[in-house]
């Protein structure tokens, strides 16, 4: 009995391991060809390589594909008489992508006109030779190519989506954890649907499986990021525990960072025109956030407070931070008006949480604020966790 357990010990461990590395992420693998030349005038015969490259870059930064190298593709390419560059047949995307171990091909074209510059790419699906998107961009300095090459890259990721599942939720909180992580290309800010499986639709004279029908459960921003795993808060749910261990998501997209000489302020006016989307992600790191609540400057912290309220309100290391905040200026006596306003803000934050953990912080507030104003806000938050 003793070597017929430890057999079945050493025989799970061994059926065990390809599993764990069966649940690596994977990487979907690219190849960009270089963009075919048209028109005359250029400043290098090199330009078309050089878009590559810049493709390249972004993609192998985004962390979600696998690029095969150029001088790799080069190579093979020559070994089997093809191109590096322009515009592919359905006969050629095939060879290129059996030869090469890819899923999809980005191909096209620099095409200069006078003094403008366009780009045209072209985002190919080797298994069926198709076309499955296309984006141009153009610009009529040659020095700002690179950055609109950049963010065409962003658009083409979005053809990519992310997919993972639901890897833990514990009973009662708004916070869950995927199994996507950095190595996958997650960033902060991201945000994703979450959904299940519901009925599959059948052929009605082959019963072939056409489709299975997905039911959106709700939707989760990313807050934390590690290697192979993200924690995210809980945007909203169709009902509530309707988020669960073992669901499927999908992201909406890559994160949209702060452009140069923006604003948190100009961010939140956005946001707050797009009267679709209540919670759309953020142009801030947490780490700006933080810095907002924590500043000396009481308009900061406002802005700070109002950031975290309208995008991250169940974020427990924003919480954290304006309960901190909350405690250590509630009894202080002063005529500064903005010193009032700043601690009706905190106790927003933490009323809008709707998290029960926060009720004898406010009940505290309310009953031994020194001013009004906050005592008023504090008992009108504390309401709202009941």
């Amino acid at each position: 009995m003793k070597r017929y357990i430890a057999f079945l010990i050493v025989l799970t461990f061994f059926i065990s391991i390809p599993l764990a590395v069966n649940a690596d992420f994977k990487r979907t693998k690219i190849a960009v060809l270089d963009f075919d030349l048209k028109g005359s005038g250029f400043e290098t015969e090199d330009m078309g390589a050089i878009v590559a490259e810049w493709f390249i870059t972004a993609f192998v930064k985004d962390g979600r594909f696998d690029v095969i190298e150029r001088g790799l593709l080069k190579k093979i390419l020559n070994e089997q008489k093809l191109g590096m560059s322009g515009i592919l047949d359905e006969t050629t995307a095939t060879k290129i992508g059996k030869l090469l171990g890819v899923k999809i091909i980005i191909s096209g074209s620099v095409l200069k006109l006078q003094s403008i510059l366009e780009i045209n790419a072209r985002i190919i699906d080797v298994e069926t030779a198709s076309i499955i998107a296309a984006e141009n961009v153009k610009s009529s300095a040659a020095a700002r190519l690179q950055d609109l090459v950049v963010q065409m890259s962003a658009k083409i990721i979005k053809n990519f989506p992310l997919e993972g599942y639901i890897v833990s939720r514990k009973t009662g909180k708004w916070r869950v954890s995927i199994d996507l992580g950095r190595i996958a290309g997650v960033k902060e800010g991201m945000e994703f649907i979450v959904y299940k499986e519901g009925q599959i639709i059948r052929h009605p004279k082959t019963k072939e499986i056409l489709d299975v029908e997905t039911i959106e459960t709700g939707k989760i921003i990313i807050t934390k990021v590690r290697d192979k795993i993200s924690k995210a808060d809980i945007l909203k749910e169709v009902t509530p525990g309707a988020i669960k261990f073992g669901q499927m998501v999908k992201s909406l997209g890559p994160l949209t960072p702060i452009q140069q000489g923006a604003t948190v302020d100009k961010a939140l006016r956005t946001a707050r025109s797009d009267r679709r989307s209540r919670r759309r992600a953020p142009a801030a790191t947490f780490s700006e956030i933080m810095s907002l609540l924590k500043s000396s400057s009481p308009k900061e912290k406002i802005k700070g407070a109002q950031y975290t309220v309208k995008f991250f309100p169940t974020n427990s290391q924003l919480l954290q931070v304006a309960e901190e905040e909350l405690l250590k200026g509630y009894e202080v006596r002063t005529r500064d008006r903005n010193h009032a306003e700043v601690m009706a803000w905190m106790c927003n934050v933490l009323g809008r949480s709707k998290q029960s953990q926060y009720k004898d912080t406010l009940q505290m507030v309310y009953k031994n604020a020194a001013s009004r104003k906050v005592r008023k806000y504090a008992k009108k938050n504390y309401r709202l966790l009941r």
